[in-house]
């Protein structure tokens, strides 16, 4: 039986939920009460992808000289002052030192950066950090890199422009898709 043995009491609300809740009684445009609506707003901040072409990203911008400032304040406790690591991974290698496993050499995507930095970091404070940040810290660890100018601006337009070294030798499901969709084109001429 159900409520044989003695997780009788933990069963019971479960029980007790089941037979409410999903006992057929609700009417038409009621809900359970479980949650609330979402916004417009509230969806557009949890549903944002970043493509590596560009698409996706937000306005805003951000330089290197300004994300230094951020990158102290939010990044440092984590990945040491110049980024070689520490609680958090390594951000900054230089190719001559050895394996290039780094944000700026094993990411094959400028964009990809800033998707993952807009969404996970700080840990502490995830989310948090406006897309002129976003743009700032993003443009500061490619110029830890080599990879930008301290004073070049990054933003929506030119943050895919930017050539990773990885992007060499890193292949994506992404650019496979991209691959077979310009074939299938060329045969539809």
């Amino acid at each position: 039986m159900f409520f044989k043995g003695k997780n009788f009491s933990a069963k019971l609300p479960l029980a007790l939920l089941f037979t409410g809740a999903f006992s057929g009684k609700l009417t038409a445009g009621e809900t359970p009460l479980l949650g609330k609506a979402l916004t417009v707003n509230e969806i557009k901040s949890i549903s944002t992808t970043v493509f590596p072409d560009g698409k996706g990203l937000p306005h805003g911008s951000g330089t290197a000289a300004d994300g230094e400032k951020i990158y102290a304040q939010q990044c440092a406790a984590c990945h040491a002052q110049d980024g070689s690591g520490g609680v958090g991974p390594k951000l900054v290698s230089k190719p001559e030192k050895g394996p290039y496993w780094s944000t700026g050499g094993a990411w094959p995507y400028a964009t990809s950066i800033f998707d993952y930095v807009r969404r996970a970091m700080p840990p502490a404070n995830v989310k948090q950090l406006s897309s002129d940040e976003v743009y700032a810290l993003t443009a500061y660890l490619l110029y830890l890199n080599g990879l930008v100018e301290h004073n070049q601006v990054l933003n929506n337009e030119t943050l895919a422009l930017i050539k990773m070294p990885a992007r060499d030798y890193v292949s994506s499901k992404w650019q496979k898709e991209e691959k077979a969709l310009f074939k299938k084109e060329l045969k539809k001429r």
